[in-house]
């Protein structure tokens, strides 16, 4: 826990100035070049800017710490209300990707370990590592072309038609018309995520099958349902450990599928930020993605001790 704290603080750190040695000027945002001398300089006043660049560091670590990341360049608003609708449209989308690529990883990569050999297991392991081959942005475009221009069965992106207004989260979540909208994305996302954890997954049931444990369980007449839960528990390591990782890029917005297939979430707010210049907005998707990945990582070390009794914390 506390590498976690000097990771983030780290973090945080490179974040303030990885936009601070970059060539274009956030100043170009708030000012007009034809204003006076003495109203630029209220301006600057007014954001911060005229003050040395650690007094502007410490001001944000200060901010950061009350849960504030300032106002935003473009909108106008505090940085929390730009992101927190977008960040509930990443989440929806990529939660529900997470969530099925854990279950159908943990399940498929066990069975495929388990069925080393089959007929199932070879296309299957075949079929995966071409199909995670295939870029996400290209996989998209091609599914768009597919059943969207061709087929026309699934709307060409967004969350909803233009000109939709809903009255209840209910009613933007949950309806047929939004649940249209996510089949592509989400099915998009899954064929590029599931593939890698559920091999790594095989692999790792592979290694433990070989283990004496599972030798003494089946001679003691288990049942081979039993004996492969067993196994799966103590291969799950590796597999926590690779989304763990992946977690940060998931929930900070996948990029490329937020802009093929033209969802509001946070990957197209970030690439609006960085192009548009506008720090506050930039920076704090870029800590949200990195509390992200560092929390995880932290609740995978905690998890490895409960699944593997080997692994002891003193």
């Amino acid at each position: 826990m506390i590498q976690s704290i000097f990771i983030l603080f780290l973090t945080v750190t490179i974040i303030f100035f990885m936009f601070r040695v970059i060539p274009s000027n956030p100043v170009s945002m708030l000012i007009d070049s034809q204003i006076s001398p003495e109203d630029r300089q209220a301006i600057l006043a007014e954001w911060g800017f005229d003050k040395p660049l650690y007094i502007q560091y410490l001001r944000y670590v200060r901010n950061l710490l009350a849960g504030a990341f300032g106002i935003s360049f473009y909108y106008r608003k505090p940085v929390f209300d730009v992101l927190a609708e977008t960040l509930m449209n990443t989440f929806v989308l990529m939660g529900l990707t997470m969530a099925i690529t854990v279950i159908g990883a943990i399940l498929g990569g066990a069975y495929l370990g388990w069925r080393r050999g089959s007929r199932t297991e070879k296309i299957t392991v075949v079929s995966a590592i071409f199909i995670h081959a295939m870029p996400l942005y290209w996989t998209g475009i091609v599914a768009l072309m597919l059943f969207t221009y061709y087929i026309r069965l699934f709307p060409t992106g967004g969350m909803h038609p233009l000109g939709y207004e809903y009255t209840s989260l209910w009613g933007k979540y949950f309806s047929l018309d939004f649940l249209r909208h996510l089949v592509l994305p989400l099915v998009c996302a899954l064929l590029y995520y599931l593939p890698n954890p559920m091999l790594i997954m095989r692999a790792s049931m592979l290694e433990v099958k070989g283990e004496d444990f599972l030798e003494m369980s089946v001679a003691r007449g288990f049942r081979e349902r039993t004996v492969i839960m067993h196994c799966a528990r103590n291969a799950l390591i590796p597999v926590i450990t690779h989304m763990a990782i992946l977690s940060g890029f998931v929930f900070g917005g996948q990029v490329l599928l937020e802009t093929v297939f033209t969802w509001p979430g946070m990957g197209r707010e970030l690439v609006k930020a960085v192009m548009g210049l506008d720090y506050p907005v930039a920076q704090a998707t870029f800590f949200l993605m990195s509390v992200t990945v560092i929390l995880m990582n932290l609740i995978a070390d905690l998890l490895y001790g409960l699944l593997d009794p080997r692994i002891t914390y003193k």
